[in-house]
Order: structure tokens, then C-alpha cells, then sequence
């Protein structure tokens, strides 16, 4: 369980914020694969109100916005792409990646996360499992998800210890 890897110090702590963003998503289409990705990326790209808000949020809940290694989860390229691209402009370098990026691209861009010349990578359907980056010490959901097996997945991109960080930062 969770908390007994935490308290065994197998896993990092973790802090976890889950914040209203004033999204209403009544208005986008549902169907039996969930929501409809086109309309969550419209909804998601269309104003700069909300990564305004996720912007904010991680200068006041992160200790050292500036140092962070961060995954960003996205609903799509072009979501990960404006949020690369949001969070570079702020002045934390950022890279969004995808399974459309080639892997050489993918190897720098995480390469640039781990030696810390990038501040966070936005993906897309990327780094659920798979993956071990015990650098990470923030996570933003950007999406909604609706497995709880997809959450944990991705939750767990942040749990691994490393000799860098006491916990981990967790922005919903």
C-alpha cells in the first residue's frame, strides 16, 4: 500500500493540491471512451486564463519553481505544445513531448529534465509507466482522467526517492 511504502521510505512523500480552475466541462461531449479530446483541447487552449492559474500555483505551492523537474499530463500535442510554450515565456524552460516526437527528441528532452536545463515536460499519453525518472519532484495533472489506474501511473512518475528531493508536489 501507498502509505506503507512512504513510511518504509521506499517511495517520497508526497504533497498534493487539488485546485479549482473554474474549467466547466458540463458543455463538452462524453461518450464511452470519455471525453472528447478535441473539445477538452479547445476548452484547454483557447485562453491563456488557465495556465495563468496552473502558473501561479506553482510559484506558491513549489518551494523552487525555478529548480523544479516537472511532468506535465496534457489531452493533447497541441495542449502539451501551448504549455511548453506558456511555462517557457514565464521563464521556466519547458518541452512537450508525445509518442509523435522521435526518440532521439524524446532521449534529449529527457536527458534536459534530468541535468535540469528543462523545467518541465508537458506529454502526451507519454511516461504513464515505463519510464523512471526519480527527478521529478512536481506532477500536473492537466487533464482530467478518468482511471484510477492511469492516476496512480502517473502519480507514480514522482514517487521514485532521489538524493534531490524530500517530496513530491502535486498540482490537480
Amino acid at each position: 500500500r501507498l502509505p506503507d511504502a512512504i513510511n518504509r521510505k521506499l517511495l517520497c512523500p508526497f504533497q498534493y493540491f487539488g485546485l479549482h480552475d473554474n474549467t466547466d466541462l458540463s458543455s463538452v461531449r462524453w461518450s464511452r471512451k470519455g471525453y472528447d479530446l478535441s473539445e477538452l483541447e479547445r476548452l484547454y487552449t483557447g485562453d491563456d486564463a488557465r495556465v495563468r492559474l496552473v502558473l501561479q500555483q506553482v510559484g506558491q505551492k513549489h518551494r523552487e519553481a525555478g529548480a523544479m523537474r516537472a511532468l506535465g499530463f496534457c489531452v493533447s500535442i497541441a495542449h502539451a505544445e501551448f504549455m511548453a510554450r506558456r511555462f517557457t515565456e514565464a521563464g521556466l524552460p519547458s518541452v512537450a513531448v508525445s509518442a509523435d516526437t522521435d526518440s532521439d527528441a524524446r532521449k534529449e528532452a529527457l536527458a534536459s529534465l534530468r541535468a535540469g536545463r528543462v523545467r518541465a515536460l508537458f506529454a502526451v499519453d507519454l511516461f504513464n509507466e515505463g519510464v523512471d525518472l526519480p527527478e521529478v519532484d512536481t506532477l500536473l495533472f492537466l487533464r482530467p482522467t478518468e482511471s484510477a489506474l492511469a492516476f496512480l501511473q502517473q502519480l507514480g512518475r514522482g514517487l521514485r526517492r532521489h538524493e534531490r528531493k524530500d517530496c513530491v508536489t502535486v498540482l490537480d
